[in-house]
Formats: structure tokens, C-alpha cells, sequence
């Protein structure tokens, strides 16, 4: 193969990489209340309360909180409640209950979401 060719292959394989990390890293969502847009907070126990990522430390703490999740392979919803000591609640199975609660967001992955009761 010629050294022009093995080059865009290369080239080609590394562009995809990076895209692929770039859709990894924004693959969460906001879980909010169908009838007025309200942010949802889950209220079943969460798999554990996990440390904020480091990284980027000066992102707001959902971000962070979210780049924790992402970086968990079991993680597929997360809640960030700001007033915690730990505000990363990190999720290995899909929540049922939910509420409105302030401080409190709950965030999934696309194609997580599943039938949710509102608590009012």
C-alpha cells in the first residue's frame, strides 16, 4: 500500500475515534415532567454516590457529574442534587420513581428512559 494511502487510513480511523468520544461524552439528557418541562429527580436508591470528575474542574457540576457517569460502564442515569456533600448519584438500572425536587436533576441516556411514575 502506498505510504499517501496508509496515511488516510490512518487519518480516516483516528477522525472516527474522535468523533466517536465526542458523541460518547454528550449522550446524556435532562429528565424532565411532560406537562410543564420541570427538571425530574429520581427517587429510588442510586447504585452509589460517586466523587465528581476531576476533570475539568471548573465545568458546573452536572457536567462533571455527567463525565463521571459516562466514564462508568454501568452507569446509564445519574442525579445531581447541588446541595449533597456528594452530589453525584450515579445509577446502574433504570429509576421508576421520580418527583420534582429543588437542587435536584435527574439526567439518562437516550434510549434508557423507560415508563416513570411523578410523584406529586
Amino acid at each position: 500500500m502506498a505510504p499517501t494511502k496508509v496515511l488516510a487510513a490512518i487519518s480516516w480511523l483516528v477522525v472516527m475515534k474522535l468523533a466517536g468520544n465526542e458523541a460518547h461524552q454528550q449522550r446524556m439528557k435532562l429528565m424532565t415532567r411532560d406537562t410543564d418541562g420541570a427538571a425530574l429527580c429520581a427517587m429510588d436508591p442510586p447504585t452509589m454516590n460517586a466523587t465528581m470528575s476531576e476533570r475539568m474542574s471548573g465545568a458546573p457540576g452536572a457536567v462533571r457529574c455527567g463525565m463521571t457517569c459516562t466514564s462508568d460502564v454501568g452507569c446509564k442515569h445519574y442525579n445531581y442534587v447541588s446541595t449533597e456533600s456528594k452530589p453525584c448519584q450515579l445509577y446502574h438500572y433504570r429509576p421508576t420513581q421520580f418527583e420534582v425536587s429543588p437542587n435536584c436533576q435527574h439526567y439518562f441516556e437516550p434510549g434508557q428512559q423507560n415508563k416513570l411514575n411523578i410523584l406529586l
